[in-house]
C-alpha cells in the first residue's frame, strides 16, 4: 500500500526539537492529515481565512502545513480576494472583510496584524501584491522607513530607505513570475523643476541596494501616486515626454523596462477628466469622473487596445464617490468609498447606504483588493538571497 505522504516539516526548527515534534505528530497526528494531500488541499481551499489562522493554533502538524512553501503558494492561487480595510485613529489596523459572507455570519470583519508604533506619524500602502503590503512609515523624529508586511501572519520585512525620501515620490511594489522576485520601484519627480526628467529607482527584496536605472521617457504627476500591480507589470497613469498626451506607463518588473498601454477610448478631454487605475475583478481599470458622471472601463485582454470596455456609467451620486470605486455586487450595487466610509450606491434605486460590517471601524482611510496569503516573507527573502 502507497503511503500518504506525511505532513511538511519545518527545516528551521533544530534538530532535537524536529525529532520531538515528529514523534508528537506521529501519536497525535489529526485524523484530517492522513487524508492524501490532494484531498486535505480540497478541504484548505473551501475554508474561511479566518477559520485557517485559527487553524494554525490547533497542533503542530497543521501549522507545518499551513506553513509549508509549496503548500500556500497552491492554497494562494486558489484563494479569492477579499477586501482590506484600514482603518484610522484609535481604531487603526487592518481589516479583512469578505463581503461575500455577509448576511448569514455575524463576525464577517477579521483585524490583521499591523506593525504601526507609537513613534509612527502617519503610514501609507505605497503598494500591493501576492497578499503583501508595501508600507510608507514617517516617524515624528521625521525619518522615513519602508516595510513588506503580511497581514494575515502577522511578518514584517523592513526594506532600506532610499536616498533622500521624499513624501511626494511614487512607489510600486510588484512580482516577477519568471524570476521569482519582487522590487520595490521609486520614481522621483523634482519638485519645482519641471525641466528636470523623472528617475527610476529599484530595489529587488532581499538585495538591500537601491540601483538607479535611469529616467523614463515620461513623467508622472501624482495621478496614480501608488502603482497598480498586475500581470507581471505595475502601472501609473503618465505624460508622454514627446507630445504631453496621458497613457497608462506599464513597468515590466522582470525587464525593468516601461512600456505603454493605451487609455480606454474616450471623447473627453483627458486633461480635465480625472482618472483612477485600478483593478476590478482581476481586471486593469480606469476608473473616469468628468462633470459627476463616473465611467468606469475595464481590459478585458490585458495589453490590447480593443478589449478596453466600458463596464459601467452612472451619474456621481455625491462628491468624489466615484473615484474611489472598489467593486460591484451582483445585486447591482457600486461599492465605494466616501468621506472614509465604506457605501453602498445602488445603480437602480440611485440610493446611497452606509455598508454596516460587524466588527469594522466607522471611519476608514483605505480599502485595497487582498488575497489573503499564508506564504512567508523569511520564505521569500531567503530565497532572493540564494538566487543572487
Amino acid at each position: 500500500m502507497k503511503r500518504n505522504k506525511r505532513a511538511p516539516t519545518n527545516r528551521n526548527r533544530p534538530p532535537n526539537q524536529e525529532d520531538d515534534d515528529d514523534e508528537e505528530e506521529h501519536d497525535q497526528k489529526p485524523y484530517l492529515l492522513h487524508l492524501p494531500e490532494h484531498i486535505i488541499m480540497e478541504i484548505f481551499c473551501k475554508i474561511p481565512t479566518k477559520t485557517l489562522i485559527q487553524c494554525k493554533r490547533v497542533c503542530k502538524s497543521w501549522r507545518s502545513w499551513l506553513s509549508d512553501p509549496q503548500f500556500t503558494k497552491e492554497l494562494f492561487s486558489r484563494t479569492p480576494a477579499c477586501l482590506l480595510v484600514t482603518g484610522v485613529r484609535s481604531r487603526w489596523g487592518h481589516f479583512l472583510v469578505d463581503l461575500d459572507r455577509a448576511g448569514w455570519q455575524n463576525d464577517v470583519a477579521l483585524k490583521l496584524f499591523s506593525i504601526r508604533s507609537l513613534r509612527t506619524l502617519c503610514m501609507t500602502i505605497v503598494g500591493s501584491c501576492n497578499g503583501f503590503l508595501c508600507h510608507y512609515e514617517a516617524h515624528f523624529d521625521l525619518s522615513r522607513h519602508l516595510h513588506i508586511s503580511n497581514p494575515v501572519t502577522g511578518e514584517f520585512l523592513s526594506l532600506p530607505t532610499p536616498p533622500n525620501p521624499d513624501r511626494r515620490d511614487c512607489y510600486g511594489f510588484g512580482f516577477s513570475p519568471i524570476s521569482e522576485v519582487y522590487k520595490l520601484v521609486r520614481v522621483l519627480s523634482p519638485y519645482g523643476k519641471p525641466d528636470q526628467p523623472d528617475q527610476v529607482m529599484v530595489l529587488t527584496v532581499g538585495s538591500g541596494i537601491w540601483r538607479n536605472i535611469g529616467h523614463p521617457a515620461y513623467s508622472f504627476d501624482g495621478v496614480t501616486p501608488h502603482g497598480i500591480y498586475i500581470n507581471g507589470f505595475i502601472h501609473w497613469i503618465g505624460h508622454s515626454s514627446s507630445d504631453c498626451s496621458r497613457l497608462v506607463c506599464a513597468f515590466d518588473v522582470e525587464s525593468e523596462q516601461f512600456q505603454e498601454l493605451p487609455l480606454p477610448p474616450c471623447i473627453y478631454d483627458l486633461d480635465e477628466t480625472y482618472f483612477k487605475l485600478g483593478v476590478l475583478k482581476g481586471w486593469l481599470s480606469v476608473i473616469l469622473n468628468l462633470n459627476d458622471d463616473i465611467i468606469v472601463w475595464v481590459m478585458k485582454d490585458y495589453g490590447m487596445k480593443e478589449s478596453w470596455t466600458k463596464e459601467h456609467e452612472f451619474k456621481n451620486p455625491v462628491g468624489f464617490f466615484g473615484i474611489s470605486v472598489l467593486n460591484f455586487t451582483e445585486e447591482g450595487q457600486v461599492l465605494g468609498l466616501h468621506r472614509n466610509r465604506l457605501q453602498a450606491y445602488a445603480l437602480v434605486t440611485k440610493g446611497l447606504v452606509r455598508v454596516e460590517v460587524d466588527q469594522l471601524p466607522s471611519v476608514v482611510s483605505e480599502a485595497w483588493d487582498l488575497v489573503p496569503s499564508f506564504v512567508s516573507l523569511k520564505d521569500i527573502a531567503r530565497g532572493q538571497l540564494e538566487g543572487r
